[in-house]
């Protein structure tokens, strides 16, 4: 009897290997003989022809031999688990990277509860990698201010400094040389994506980003701020109607401002190889985009960022008025996605689609505004009402 199991990754992982040995363990333990053994996982190349033909979205990997061969293996891990389970105290093991590998592990809360609690966790550091923060707790260091200055970068150590000091750090003069030779119009622009495991659009692949929304707020000459909106929640591919939209929406010239450029950047570059008719125009719009992050890396640090950069963290500390906290029903990507699905199923009713499709526009134009602000800011433009 053969035994099949598929996994939703796009490759074997080494922790497949083990757990196809165990499963055909249990497997042949229960009395079902296994003449082969193999593992299915998505073929991320694959392209969805349609029609509900999935046919070569998987691709297997025999690995009969390999887990038949580990009997003994398993055996050693199943006596080992036992013997743990029949102490009379739960083993003393200190938490670390294995606590999240290859997922994080539902008993961390647990574990890690008589753990010290800095109230300035080592793990601010912006790119500070595991490796040192483990050496730092073997050494009993889990608090920003008894890290060593020397281990630390620029980068690192300001935001040591300036958490520990609760001050904000902000190169006003920096951040608006940066943007100096950019003029207006300015147009400032946020994307959304789905991606699906199983593709459900004809000419898709599995887990790729397809945009499905764009927020798109134009600030003229005049110092007039406009917003421009895309959403298709038709349940067909939005993808080129996207993409006509995009184009009409951006005009010729002027800095296409986005925050993390090589999101946006490399969405439009698939939307151009998706739809060669458009590609100039596409790039065109490539070839104008001006990323905020670094210049918000480089110029600004509040503590309240906790050693992140993301504009969810950014935008509170630089204008706090501005909260995602505040938006009703959508107030990140994921719940996006979320609300997007929903959106676009067939059994959901008019009014919940509506309501959807509200908080959806919602949350995107606070992106773009939030940029619009953060812009502001950085380019010491307080003369503009926006």
């Amino acid at each position: 009897m053969a035994h099949g199991r598929s996994k939703s990754s796009t490759s074997v992982k080494d922790y497949h290997h083990d757990d196809v040995a165990l499963q055909a363990f249990v497997a042949q333990s229960a009395g079902v003989p296994l003449e082969a053994i193999a593992l299915a996982h998505i073929d991320s190349s694959w392209l969805y022809p349609g029609n509900e033909n999935y046919r070569g979205l998987l691709k297997e990997n025999d690995l009969t031999a390999e887990a038949l061969a580990r009997t003994d293996e398993v055996k050693g891990w199943i006596a080992q688990a036992q013997n743990i389970a029949a102490e009379p105290s739960e083993p003393v093991i200190e938490t670390g990277d294995h606590c999240g590998t290859p997922f994080e592990c539902g008993f961390y809360d647990h574990c890690s509860r008589n753990e010290p609690k800095p109230e300035y966790p080592v793990c601010w550091l912006p790119r500070f990698s595991s490796a040192k923060i483990k050496e730092l707790a073997i050494k009993g260091v889990y608090n920003l201010k008894d890290v060593p200055d020397d281990l630390l970068n620029d980068k690192q150590q300001r935001v040591k400094d300036y958490t520990l000091a609760n001050e904000v750090f902000f190169d006003a003069v920096g951040a608006a040389a940066d943007l100096a030779a950019h003029d207006l119009p300015a147009y400032f622009l946020d994307f959304e994506t789905i991606q699906f495991a199983v593709p459900i659009w004809k000419g898709t692949r599995p887990y790729q980003q397809i945009t499905f929304q764009f927020s798109l707020h134009t600030l003229a000459v005049s110092g007039q701020l406009e917003q421009t909106a895309f959403l298709d929640l038709s349940g067909n591919n939005p993808a080129e109607p996207f993409a006509h939209a995009l184009i009409a929406a951006c005009g010729k010239q002027g800095p296409v401002y986005v925050y993390n450029a090589a999101f946006e950047i490399t969405r439009i570059r698939e939307l151009a190889e998706c739809y060669p008719h458009l590609g100039e125009s596409l790039l065109a719009i490539n070839a104008r985009v001006v990323d905020l992050l670094p210049i918000a890396r480089e110029r600004y640090y509040h503590p309240s960022q906790q050693g992140s950069w993301s504009i969810k963290k950014v935008l509170p500390a630089v204008v706090p008025e501005l909260r995602y906290d505040a938006l009703d029903g959508v107030q990140n990507g994921g719940m996006a996605m979320g609300a997007f699905l929903e959106g676009i199923h067939p059994n959901t009713s008019a009014e919940r689609k509506a309501q959807i499709e509200q908080q959806l526009l919602e949350y995107c134009k606070l992106d773009t505004y939030a940029m619009v602000r953060l812009w502001q800011v950085f380019a010491s433009r307080t003369d503009l009402k926006l």
